[in-house]
């Protein structure tokens, strides 16, 4: 049963700390089963690179990238060099192991941490990662991977698309783990208003152990002219 959780009732630091520990404690359960089912972070990354182009000098952060499986083995074999973050000190260890590239570099912290020089990037994937922050700390991320990107860099990742100001459930192993979420509208609007322009979006639908669960996936570049 999900247990709603009042904006009030939860810090910053206490929502993150949860999903440190449920990542921590499922990393390889999570491996497994996102292994096991369709995702669409391929597709996103595919419909990257058709836009994009060559991506062979790309510097690229990757805000989540878990097992490193197969996001950051994607970017690993395309890009330049690759920051991959993550909250998990687990999922950082099995990445590490699941990608040995030499051009990888592995972070273990909060996204909203991260210390990145402005323009300094030409890519930011963020898959199934932002929506594990508290909902203004959000909208922060949103201005702050902005401000990463050069001029024309791409931002791919996925977002909620539910009314959730912060919730918590047993999920994977019965490990309690912690979201939050505005509706797609609103993400959308939050992304132009950072200065995003969206090249494409799209709600597609999550096969969660036969539960249907929606999530807004875009791909959106930082305009030359904001």
């Amino acid at each position: 049963m999900d247990e709603q959780i009042p904006p009030d009732s939860l810090s910053g630091a206490e929502s993150k700390l949860l999903v440190q520990q449920g990542y921590d404690k499922i990393a390889q359960t999570y491996l497994k089963w996102t292994s096991e089912k369709p995702t669409a972070r391929l597709q996103y990354l595919e419909k990257l690179l058709r836009v994009a182009g060559d991506t062979s000098e790309f510097n690229v952060l990757e805000l989540g990238c878990g097992a490193g499986i197969p996001g950051t083995q994607f970017l690993a074999e395309r890009c330049s060099q690759v920051s991959a973050n993550d909250i998990s000190e687990s999922q950082i260890n099995l990445a590490k192991r699941n990608v040995p590239g030499e051009n990888v570099r592995f972070i273990r912290d909060d996204m909203t941490s991260l210390k990145i020089e402005a323009s300094s990037l030409q890519l930011v994937v963020a898959f199934y990662s932002i929506i594990h922050l508290p909902r203004d700390e959000q909208r922060t991320m949103m201005a702050q991977i902005w401000s990463w990107l050069s001029p024309g860099g791409y931002l791919v990742c996925n977002l909620g698309v539910g009314d959730d100001a912060g919730s918590a459930r047993g999920w994977l192993d019965s490990t309690k783990m912690y979201w939050s979420s505005y509706d797609a509208d609103t993400n959308l609007r939050s992304l132009r208003g950072a200065g995003f322009a969206i090249v494409e979006s799209e709600i597609l639908l999550d096969d969660e152990d036969g539960r249907p669960v929606p999530f807004l996936w875009i791909l959106a570049r930082k305009d030359v002219k904001s």
